[in-house]
């Protein structure tokens, strides 16, 4: 399998995050079918942008980080 470059998984994860408003990075990953520590950089290069927003999701025995778009 080829690898995706960069600037089509974050072409990617924008246009799905439109789609869904908000989700997780391992959602993130099974949607746009790349591995999770790709997507984690991607989303990580998109905040530092001013494209996406973190939160910190509300399951108590594990962390969940919840990414969505900001609105502007």
């Amino acid at each position: 399998m080829a690898r995706k470059p960069i600037t089509q998984i974050i072409e990617e994860i924008k246009k799905l995050l439109e789609k869904e408003n908000e989700l997780s990075i391992r959602q993130i990953s099974i949607k746009v079918k790349s591995q999770w520590r790709t997507i984690e950089k991607a989303l990580e290069t998109m905040a530092s942008l001013g494209v996406v927003k973190e939160r910190k999701g509300d399951e108590s025995d594990r962390e969940e980080r919840l990414f969505s778009l900001v609105r502007g």
